[in-house]
């Protein structure tokens, strides 16, 4: 019979006293993930609530099915003080959120009430005073629940060259936050002007998707001047909004329930029959690509229209 190793009995000593304690580790392992996306660049997983015997969490209101502008907006404007010397950052570059946001609605969607959406993603930073580029990670936890959309951080912008394990892309020990206790680090997420979500903790943002029409990335600098009533009808109308746009607005509109499948149909059928602006081949292919990596449209509506623009060369 195969002896254990001296290592073992400390281990399940430890695993013992935790579950004594009700306490469920923060870690997403391989055996808890449900995985949606898994790349070098990171991953999106469905993982159990952290939660324990003493300390129960009322279930989430999943599944929930949120658009990609909402998504983005939301996230997007999220800032982070590494240090109380810093300056306040984006938690997320523009890169990262246009390659995650489509994971995170597909774990949103298939989630059940008892699971949270887990997420590590590397990213490009700036360092050295902004002359150099640094692979760094972040991670956190996502869950909907009584109509907001809470993120609680786990780390913020780890440099992969230090990692104590080794192991640059091995996720699997990386801690994506917990409703439990405060994650490590000196770090703070901060609310930008008018950001329409509560801090109840440094690593807990609760996003109000109420206010998401208000919502601008706080990557963008400018500031929109304010349109005046009269000249607001004639800034953005119809079909002067990108395809991306007008897709995604309808299917926030069908999923709310303030129109009909009927109207939905209708609308849809308008609006994917539109006559485009005028753009060049490598323009609609790359707009027709977006739409199907978004989920805005079937598989049978990409074939159909990249042919048009195939038979149009």
């Amino acid at each position: 019979m195969q002896t254990m190793s001296r290592w073992s009995y400390p281990v399940i000593i430890l695993i013992l006293v935790l579950s004594a304690l009700g306490v469920v580790p923060h870690a997403a392992t391989a055996a808890d993930r449900n995985v949606i996306w898994q790349t070098g660049d990171g991953y999106v997983a469905l993982v159990p609530q952290d939660t324990g015997k003493s300390v129960p969490v009322p279930p989430n209101s999943h599944p929930v099915s949120l658009t990609d502008d909402l998504l983005i907006g939301l996230l997007g404007s999220v800032q982070v003080r590494e240090t109380m010397k810093d300056k306040p950052a984006p938690l997320f570059t523009e890169g990262i959120l246009t390659l995650i946001s489509p994971y995170l609605q597909e774990a949103l969607r298939k989630a059940a009430p008892g699971d949270d959406v887990s997420f590590v993603i590397v990213g490009q930073y700036k360092s050295l005073m902004g002359f150099a580029n640094r692979t760094m990670l972040s991670s956190g936890r996502i869950f909907y629940k009584d109509g907001k959309l809470n993120l609680i951080v786990g780390v913020v912008k780890q440099d992969l060259r230090y990692r104590a394990d080794g192991r640059d892309r091995d996720f699997r020990l990386i801690g994506i936050g917990s409703r439990q206790s405060v994650a490590q680090g000196e770090w703070s997420l901060i609310p930008g002007e008018d950001r329409p979500f509560e801090l109840p903790r440094r690593d807990w943002v609760v996003f109000d998707p109420k206010a998401a029409f208000a919502v601008t990335p706080a990557s963008t600098s400018a500031t929109a001047a304010p349109v005046a009533p009269a000249a607001a009808a004639s800034v953005k109308k119809g079909a002067d909004k990108p395809l991306p746009e007008r897709l995604a607005i309808l299917n926030e509109l069908k999923a709310k329930g303030l129109i009909t499948e009927e109207e939905y149909a209708a609308k849809r059928r308008e609006i994917m029959n539109a006559k485009e602006p005028e753009r060049t081949p490598a323009e609609r292919l790359a707009i027709l690509n977006e739409l199907k990596t978004k989920g805005l449209i079937t598989d049978e509506e990409y074939r159909t229209k990249r042919l048009q623009v195939l038979s149009d060369l």
